[in-house]
């Protein structure tokens, strides 16, 4: 089983670089990070984390790939919620915000509570 992460957040890339495989987009929004793993999961990876519940400029996604290379539905459909849910927001989640550490560490907890 493979893990993948996809994450905008240099301090989860730091961190889980030597762990897992690393999908580290610098510079990007978290819609950037949604669309990404959208991608991912049409090659047949799962997510690990329900991403409509975390909002906001860092994100983290955490998957596992088994070999398998048909898209991944559930995981799409959840991708495709967060994405609307985004839209909605009128892009908040595309301006890295004042206080980004906090919020890279908010979004490096959340990947630390499922890949441990």
């Amino acid at each position: 089983m493979k893990r993948i992460v996809v994450t905008n957040n240099k301090k989860v890339s730091a961190q889980y670089s030597d762990k897992v495989e690393v999908v580290y987009l610098e510079n990007a929004s978290g819609m950037d990070v949604l669309q990404e793993g959208k991608r991912i999961a049409s090659e047949g990876a799962s997510l690990l984390i329900n991403p409509v519940k975390y909002k906001g400029y860092y994100r983290s996604l955490a998957f596992f790939k088994n070999g398998k290379s048909e898209p991944e539905e559930n995981t799409i459909s959840m991708l495709d919620q967060s994405i609307e849910a985004t839209r909605k927001q009128n892009g908040a989640a595309s301006k890295e915000p004042i206080l980004s550490g906090i919020f890279q560490n908010k979004d490096l907890d959340v990947i630390k509570k499922v890949l441990g």
